[in-house]
């Protein structure tokens, strides 16, 4: 969390920031103008399809809520407001590097355990056998449903303090700063509690961190080395919780190639094929069973057709998850610092039925995507530039996250 900055070198934001000011609530009115089309056309497949009923929306993770208030309803709000106030305060610009990653991460944490507390260990978007094995693990260790949500909240939101550093790398850190705000109030956090995606989405921010940290230019020799092995092996590790994470190897490809990493790309690529190739020999082989899990989605929507309905909308559902600031990153993205990031969630958006994603929820494998496509929110061209909080566009989701959440 950072506060308002000012430089020379940065005419539009500094000398014109109600033109700013305008863009990015044009950019509100965009993402609402889709979230109003979104539901409106979800609610047409809800009312012609025979597959899901109104109680049982997959795009929506409130269910069958009561009037009552809880705790959540006034946990969320005043989350929201206190990181939205933090990051308006120049306090924050002068917290060092390591504390705005601690802060982050608990402010997630509380975000994420205030917008949905539910946690069901057997909702997962891709069946893989590694998934299977790691809920059980979680399920026998925790012991009761409460240990089962906190362990799945704190891992899930490692995703946050995770995406700051390889924005860090990428974009320099005063992109990264104004982006966290963004980040914590993430209307995704809603899904991070619905199952094992969520570990899933910290392990493919895992990778992107680790493979921008050992591919910075001072990172050199067996430094550089171990590195990119360690980041193939949260590769495999990512592709064997979720057959999406696949398409985060193509931003891992573009980063490396931006920085003239020939090597690292052999390396990563190495330990990657270690990783599934051991699980291939203990029974879980991730070809095989990728190949099952579309033979099985094909057949889900051979014998019921209005599953088509989730397939066609998800990249809007994925925009809608993202919040506002999704508006304003696709937008840079081709100019932006931070697009190697963004270019394989990006792909996996625009082919999003062929994402990996089980037809009957294929919305929790979002949760890994939505962070990386809004990085671009606050990276620039030019890593050394000033960089406006986008605060309203952060209260904008916030406040959209937890109306979706409590409306009922």
């Amino acid at each position: 969390m950072t506060a308002p900055q000012t430089s020379l070198t940065d005419g539009v934001e500094a000398l014109a920031p109600a033109r700013l000011r305008h863009k990015r609530l044009r950019d509100i009115g965009i993402w609402l103008s889709l979230l109003a089309a979104t539901f409106t056309v979800a609610s047409v497949a809800v009312s012609t399809s025979e597959v899901v009923g109104p109680a049982t929306l997959p795009w929506w993770p409130a269910q069958n809520l009561s009037l009552h208030v809880t705790a959540g309803m006034v946990v969320a709000p005043l989350t929201a407001a206190a990181v939205l106030a933090a990051a308006s305060r120049p306090a924050a610009a002068r917290m060092s590097w390591n504390a705005l990653l601690v802060v982050s991460y608990l402010a997630s944490i509380t975000w994420s355990a205030a917008l949905h507390t539910n946690v069901d260990p057997t909702t997962m978007s891709t069946a893989t056998a590694g998934a299977r094995g790691a809920i059980a693990l979680l399920v026998s260790y925790t012991g009761s449903e409460a240990g089962l949500a906190i362990t799945v909240i704190a891992l899930s939101c490692l995703t946050v303090p995770l995406t700051l550093v390889a924005v860090k790398s990428v974009s320099g850190p005063v992109a990264a700063r104004a982006l966290s705000p963004v980040l914590i109030l993430g209307p995704w956090a809603a899904w991070t509690t619905l199952g094992i995606d969520g570990i899933a989405a910290a392990a493919c921010a895992a990778v992107l961190a680790c493979g921008a940290a050992a591919s910075e230019r001072r990172v050199r020799r067996w430094d550089a080395f171990w590195g990119a092995a360690a980041t193939g092996g949260l590769l495999g590790i990512a592709a064997l919780l979720s057959y999406g994470a696949a398409w985060f190897a193509v931003s891992l490809l573009c980063l490396y190639f931006v920085r003239r990493r020939p090597v690292q790309i052999l390396v990563s690529a190495g330990a990657a094929l270690a990783v599934l190739g051991t699980a291939a020999t203990v029974g879980s082989s991730w070809p095989y069973g990728l190949v099952d899990t579309y033979n099985a989605a094909i057949g889900e929507i051979a014998a019921n057709p209005g599953q088509l309905w989730w397939l066609a909308i998800m990249p809007a559902l994925v925009c809608v998850a993202c919040g506002p600031a999704v508006i304003e990153s696709l937008r840079r993205f081709g100019s932006s610092t931070a697009w190697p990031l963004m270019i394989g969630p990006v792909l996996a958006l625009m082919i999003a039925p062929l994402s990996g994603s089980n037809p009957e929820h294929p919305e929790y494998g979002w949760i890994a995507l939505c962070p990386w496509l809004i990085v671009a929110a606050t990276a620039g061209s030019d890593r050394n530039r000033s960089v406006r909080v986008p605060l309203v566009t952060a209260g904008a989701g916030a406040c959209a996250a937890i109306v979706m959440m409590y409306s009922g």
